[in-house]
């Protein structure tokens, strides 16, 4: 089987899919379709395919780290791209899809960890993205996550 044509066929098992474990609010088919291709992106970012999270991503995305960076679409497949940046283990779950006209609003928990420049990470995230529906085409606008840390201890007394 072509790679073409396995990804095809792993794009709608995974509209079918992905749908049944996502909230969502709004135009139902528009925001399974967001859910899907947020199944792509992940699954395109943790193989580091730079040619898929290109087409996703708009032409204006930002990133904006959750220390308060922000990065260019440029800067993002740079990146992703990088021979010192290896994710070893990626999962997004708590997805929830809110869809009002061209606007997609996406709201989930991303954990992964690896490496970056030698040094180890694990994340464990709050993530919102923001999908914008121009000429046919959902595309990533832009993307924010912030750490989840655990709630500090309660004075003992």
């Amino acid at each position: 089987m072509c790679m073409s044509r396995f990804l095809g066929s792993a794009a709608l098992i995974l509209s079918a899919i992905v749908p049944l474990h996502a909230q969502v609010q709004g135009d139902s088919r528009s925001a399974a379709q967001v859910a899907s291709l947020v199944a792509q992106y992940d699954s395109a970012w943790n193989h580091r395919d730079t040619i898929t999270v290109s087409r996703l991503l708009a032409p204006r995305y930002q990133y904006f780290t959750s220390r308060g960076g922000v990065s260019s679409r440029a800067e993002t497949l740079r990146f992703l791209s990088a021979p010192d940046y290896l994710l070893e283990q990626a999962k997004r779950s708590e997805l929830s899809v809110s869809v009002s006209g061209p606007v997609a609003v996406v709201r989930s928990r991303w954990r992964g960890q690896g490496t970056y420049r030698g040094e180890a990470f694990k994340d464990d995230q709050r993530c919102g993205q923001t999908w914008l529906y121009h000429e046919r085409v959902w595309q990533l606008l832009s993307e924010h996550c912030a750490e989840i840390r655990p709630a500090p201890a309660p004075p003992s007394n």
